[in-house]
């Protein structure tokens, strides 16, 4: 059970801070938001080996550092992430062979979005960031009020990579299925909610 409170917690907890301070804190969430993003994604498409760990950990580090730099690269990939997410949660609304194609759906909205934020940067920081976090938020927080017991079986015992790397991909597969809809809705009216937040913050 404490690898799941902890798979939630970590997902949660990131998410929130991006979804309502994401502009203000913007250099640190853009790394939360890169490891989590390659972290969720490295243990979907791999057997969840030490080596994702690894891997999320310095891309995340190094994105955050870099964004110090290159403030507009920094704006693109928070761009690039929101739209990947939009991407991931619209194909949970098309028919079951978009499924097929879930990769190339997520690059080009990643794309199309990570442009629009490097022309308008500082709305699409509060937006992209506010949506990000949603993204995070909404999913693991409806499976742990719907779905706590599904979640208490994927928990492989003695192994946190096998926990997160099940945890993940049932969050992100069957149950995001089942969900889908109340998913997109959550999502949106938490990332409203938090944009509204981030504007009405002092810089």
């Amino acid at each position: 059970m404490e690898l799941v409170l902890v798979y939630l917690l970590v997902n949660i907890a990131a998410g929130a801070l991006a979804c309502f301070f994401g502009k203000r804190l913007f250099y640190v969430v853009l790394g939360l938001l890169v490891f989590l993003g390659v972290f969720n994604i490295a243990l979907s498409s791999t057997e969840g080996s030490a080596l994702s760990f690894v891997i999320a950990a310095v891309l995340g580090v190094v994105a955050a550092l870099l964004s110090k730099f290159v403030y507009k690269a920094g704006v693109f990939l928070v761009g690039f992430a929101a739209g990947a997410a939009l991407g991931f949660v619209a194909t949970m609304l098309l028919p079951e062979e978009a499924g097929d194609f879930l990769g190339v759906i997520m690059v080009v909205v990643g794309l199309l979005l990570g442009l629009a934020a490097y022309r308008w940067s500082d709305l699409a920081v509060r937006l992209g960031t506010a949506w990000t976090g949603a993204t995070f938020v909404v999913p693991n927080v409806l499976a742990a009020a719907l779905a706590f017991p599904a979640l208490l079986e994927r928990v492989v015992p003695g192994d946190a990579t096998g926990t997160f790397d099940a945890l993940s991909a049932y969050i992100g597969g069957d149950f995001s299925a089942a969900y889908g809809t109340a998913i997109l809705v959550g999502t949106l009216a938490l990332a409203v909610v938090g944009a509204v937040v981030q504007a009405h913050q002092k810089d």
